[in-house]
């Protein structure tokens, strides 16, 4: 399952945002492309597994369209994508309203 928002911010402040939540998380970083805005980690909790995938573009210098998708154990990847989405508003100052759709993995 995939997530977009867009955000009123630079895609390098967003980037080191995203670095950020996975300090806090105690994630593990599985690949990391900031000058394409990929960040790929892996996130350990209550006994499950599962990666993340942020896809950060900015065509403008104030405008970024982050894109989280969510692979592995989680069972409920829209709460999940509605989370970190929460996370990143909260150290973001807001942003858009979440878009969900469908993916095969």
């Amino acid at each position: 399952m995939e997530g977009s928002k867009t955000y009123p911010k630079p895609k390098g402040y967003i980037l080191n945002t995203i670095y950020d939540v996975i300090e806090l998380q105690k994630g593990q970083i599985i690949m990391s492309d900031t000058k394409h805005g990929r960040i790929h980690y892996q996130v350990s909790m209550y006994g499950y597994v599962w990666e993340l995938l942020y896809i950060v573009s900015g065509s403008e210098a104030d405008r970024s369209e982050v894109s989280l998708r969510v692979i592995g154990e989680r069972k409920d990847k829209a709460k999940e994508i509605r989370r970190e989405f929460a996370i990143l508003d909260a150290m973001l100052e807001g942003g858009a309203a979440v878009k969900l759709r469908q993916f095969d993995e």
